[in-house]
């Protein structure tokens, strides 16, 4: 990738790559240095990058996604990275703002089904393209997916009958 190159790849997929790296990581520090880390790469191996296997956005995420999944390995050195991982842990609805219980339902995802659920979801691409981000199949893709969203399910699972609670009283006055 030449400098050129780069200036224009940049301002179009940056905030994309830093969400997703934030949102894999919950951490601004090192999705700061995921993206930059990402941004590099193309820059000094330029060969990595074959545009007639996807576009540069799958191209960058997939890198985001290896760096985030190398950052998981060094601080969970010892956790399986398990991708059929079916652990819910439903969370208090009286803890926090909704935006934020859903924020840390999707960090407690297993990370290869938190990594599916934000490309679809938050990045909006599509099966194929998030099978190129993260080198697997579609079919395994779906497979993530549907965990992911079961999980998150069961996760949410409190706060869905706190609203349900607070509409029938609502109702009911």
């Amino acid at each position: 990738m030449t400098e050129p190159e780069f200036r224009a790849v940049f301002p179009e997929h940056k905030d994309a790559v830093y969400r997703f790296a934030l949102r894999m990581t919950s951490s601004a520090p090192a999705a700061e240095d995921i993206a930059q880390e990402c941004f590099l790469s193309p820059l000094r191996l330029p060969e990595r990058y074959d545009p007639t296997r996807g576009l540069m956005r799958a191209f960058l995420l997939g890198v985001a996604r290896n760096l985030a999944l190398k950052q998981w390995n060094l601080e969970h050195r010892w956790d399986p990275l398990d991708e059929e991982s079916l652990v819910a842990h439903p969370l208090d609805a009286s803890a926090g703002e909704m935006a934020d219980l859903v924020a840390a339902g999707v960090h407690s995802l297993p990370p290869l089904q938190r990594e599916a659920l934000i490309l679809a979801e938050y990045e909006e691409m599509s099966l194929e393209e998030i099978a190129c981000a993260v080198e697997a199949e579609v079919g395994t893709v779906k497979a993530r997916l549907h965990h992911a969203r079961e999980n998150l399910r069961r996760i949410l699972a409190p706060l869905r009958e706190g609203n349900e609670r607070r509409s029938k009283a609502e109702w009911n006055r």
